[in-house]
C-alpha cells in the first residue's frame, strides 16, 4: 500500500469510527442549532449588533460555538482515550505513519465543522431567510473553519489531562462561549466583562466571522491574539511532549 493509499485508509477508518457515534455527532450538530432557534425567538426581529441583523449575528455565533466545542470534545477526548489506552506507545512500534495519523483526526474533525457549517447556513435560511450570497458564506465557513487550528492546538493540551480531559473540555467550552460574547453580544455585557472578552480566543475566533458579516473584512488585532494563542498553547504542548518523553 503507497502512502497516498495509507492516508486515505487511515482517514476513511477515523471518520468510520467518529461517524459511529451517532450519539455525539447529533449533539455537536443539534445543540447550536436548538440555541440559534431559541436566542433568535427571543429578541425581536428588527434587533441588531454594530449594524447587523440580529439573526445573522447569531448565526455566526453559533457556528463558531459549533465548530470551537466539535475542535475541544472531539480531539480532546479522542487524545486522552488514546493515551489511556497507550495507543502511542503502539504507534512508535507500529508500520502506521504517525504524521498520517493525526492527519485523519484532523481530517475528520474537519468534516464535521465544514457539514455542520453548511447545515447552520441552511437552517438560517429556512428558519430566518437569511441569504448571505454563495461567495459569502464559503468566504466565512473557510475563514472560521482555518481559524478553528486555535482550538485543535487547545484540544492537544486538554487530551492530556486523561481523565479530566472530558469535564475541564466541558468548562472550558461553556466559559469561552459565554465570556467570549457567543451566547450574548459583548456590547450588552457589563464593562468588566466587555474588556474581558476582547482577549479571549473565543471573540477574537468569532469576530473573523462578524467582521466579514459587517463588510469591514478580517481584523487584524483579532488574527494578531489569535496568532499568540496558538504560539502559546504550541509551545506549551511541544515543552509537556519533550518533558514526558524524557521521563
Amino acid at each position: 500500500m503507497n502512502q497516498v493509499s495509507s492516508l486515505f485508509f487511515l482517514i476513511w477508518l477515523d471518520i468510520k469510527r467518529v461517524f459511529r457515534d451517532t450519539k455525539y455527532v447529533l449533539f455537536i450538530i443539534a445543540l447550536p442549532v436548538i440555541f440559534y432557534i431559541i436566542y433568535t425567538a427571543i429578541f425581536p426581529e428588527n434587533a441588531n449588533v454594530n449594524g447587523v441583523s440580529w439573526s445573522e449575528y447569531c448565526l455566526i455565533s453559533m457556528i463558531a460555538f459549533g465548530i470551537m466545542v466539535n475542535a475541544i470534545n472531539l480531539l480532546g477526548t479522542k487524545i486522552a482515550d488514546e493515551r489511556k489506552k497507550q495507543w502511542y506507545t503502539y504507534l512508535k512500534v507500529s508500520p502506521v505513519n504517525s504524521t498520517y495519523y493525526v492527519i485523519s483526526h484532523v481530517f475528520s474533525y474537519l468534516l464535521i465543522s465544514v457539514a455542520f457549517t453548511f447545515l447552520m447556513f441552511v437552517v438560517a435560511y429556512l428558519y430566518k431567510g437569511i441569504n448571505l450570497g454563495v461567495l459569502e458564506m464559503i468566504n466565512i465557513g473557510i475563514t472560521l473553519n482555518i481559524g478553528s487550528i486555535v482550538f485543535l492546538i487547545m484540544a492537544l493540551l486538554i487530551g492530556r489531562l486523561d481523565s479530566l480531559s472530558q469535564p475541564i473540555g466541558t468548562i472550558t467550552y461553556l466559559v469561552l462561549s459565554f465570556l467570549g460574547g457567543l451566547w450574548m453580544p459583548v456590547a450588552a455585557m457589563p464593562k468588566f466583562l466587555s474588556q474581558i472578552a476582547t482577549f479571549l480566543p473565543s471573540y477574537n475566533y468569532a469576530r473573523l466571522g462578524w467582521g466579514l458579516l459587517e463588510n469591514k473584512g478580517i481584523d487584524v488585532k483579532s488574527v494578531a491574539i489569535l496568532f499568540i494563542y496558538i504560539i502559546c498553547f504550541l509551545g506549551i504542548y511541544i515543552l509537556l511532549q519533550r518533558k514526558e518523553q524524557a521521563n
